[in-house]
């Protein structure tokens, strides 16, 4: 028994901050927590909210048996690439100082919330003389590449590479959040396959009880139109246009209304473009989101046709455990593609053609039945798959063999 174990996790963001990354933290180690009780379970992040970075935290509290210490991060724009990157490395630098006031730590978790998490941890591991995992939820420096932020093959591109790779290869073990990132750095780096792992992040679908009264729904849809919702990060990795069109298309028809629910870079993009029959709506608070998906009768998810292999959208966890049927306009090879086709809860659209989009769109309102089918397969699915739980218990068995 591993009396006094400390487990010390990296990540850029933690609850009560409502970004992907912090979400899943924050459903994870309580469990892992409670799995373990033996263990002390910390986890180092930043002190600003990632939605309103004028907003600072404590930086100290235990929340759920999790002991949480926070750094100074400096309040940056997240719409500039480059404050963005001052700001991961003053992050990195007080990480590693603050690791080291913690006492004894036995193994370190790092992530890519910031990009450079892999590397924060194993210097925090190497000073500390413990081993370190790296957890991958982007694939860096590729994502960066495919949104041409940065040149493939590039000067900065190689270095970055090169870090990455290394943090990869000091790891006692390298973790995914998805089968085909997994096999991508198996074929394109230099990194043992038995060190390779893929957990799927999951979903705690307690999370999502919509109320009696559901005052989203009364404030965005009190005409009962059929609503079509993406709700989440409007981020550069997950394109509009096709859902832009299909809305346009679809302008005429008085009983369907799109929403558009989030923040991100292409927020700008998406309210210049917006049809008569759209909604764009700000983020609304984490405890809302049962009543927002309970909302919708369709719900979309996009990314970027080349990021197959280097991203998951979180956002599909929380869409199963709704059990609302999903369209994923996306790469046909991509893991949620698969999800959707091979279960029946949803449908797979490229974004090169917004006709599919609209098609989708009409099937699935023109049919109670077929909107019945996806939904209770979207759910079945979850349940067999994706609850968060099961995803805590795999980090406890891989936490206790390293």
């Amino acid at each position: 028994m591993n009396q006094g174990r400390h487990i010390l996790f990296l990540n850029e963001f933690y609850h009560p901050d409502i970004c992907a990354s912090a979400v899943v933290a924050a459903d994870h180690l309580p469990k892992i927590a409670a799995l373990r009780p033996d263990w002390k379970v910390s986890i180092l992040c930043g002190d600003r909210a990632w939605d309103d970075p004028s907003i600072k935290y404590p930086a100290r509290e235990t929340i759920d048996a999790v002991n949480v210490v926070r750094v100074d991060r400096p309040s940056v724009s997240r719409r500039s690439l480059l404050r963005r990157a001052l700001g991961f490395a003053a992050f990195g630098r007080n990480a590693v100082r603050a690791a080291g006031t913690l006492g004894k730590i036995d193994l370190v978790v790092g992530t890519t919330a910031p990009p450079q998490g892999g590397d924060i941890a194993r210097k925090i591991a190497k000073a500390c003389g413990s081993k370190y995992i790296y957890k991958v939820l982007d694939l860096y420096p590729d994502l960066a590449a495919a949104l041409g932020k940065t040149r493939a093959g590039g000067f900065l591109y190689r270095r970055w590479l090169t870090a990455d790779t290394r943090a990869m290869q000091g790891a006692a073990a390298v973790v995914c959040i998805a089968e085909r990132m997994t096999r991508r750095i198996a074929e394109t780096r230099p990194i043992p396959g038995d060190r390779l792992h893929t957990i799927h992040d999951g979903y705690d679908a307690s999370r999502l009880a919509p109320t009696p009264d559901n005052p989203f729904r009364a404030r965005h849809n009190s005409d009962g139109r059929f609503v079509v919702q993406y709700a989440g990060n409007m981020g550069l990795s997950h394109p509009f246009d096709a859902i832009l069109a299909a809305a346009r298309q679809l302008a005429s028809d008085k009983g369907i209304r799109f929403q558009f629910i989030g923040d991100g870079p292409q927020r700008e993009t998406i309210r210049v473009q917006l049809s008569p029959n759209c909604q764009l709506i700000d983020y609304q608070p984490a405890d809302q989101l049962g009543n927002i998906l309970a909302t919708a009768d369709v719900c979309l998810i996009s990314q970027h046709e080349t990021m197959f292999d280097m991203a998951l959208p979180y956002k599909i966890y929380a869409n199963l455990a709704a059990g609302k049927p999903v369209i994923f306009i996306g790469n046909r090879r991509s893991e949620i593609a698969e999800w959707l086709e091979d279960s029946g809860a949803g449908i797979c659209v490229p974004h090169s053609d917004p006709g599919a989009l609209v098609a989708a769109v009409q099937a699935f309102r023109g049919s109670e039945e077929k909107r019945t089918a996806a939904g209770r397969a979207a759910r079945a699915l979850f349940e067999a798959r994706f609850d968060s739980s099961a995803a805590a218990r795999a980090w406890v068995e891989l936490l206790e063999r390293c």
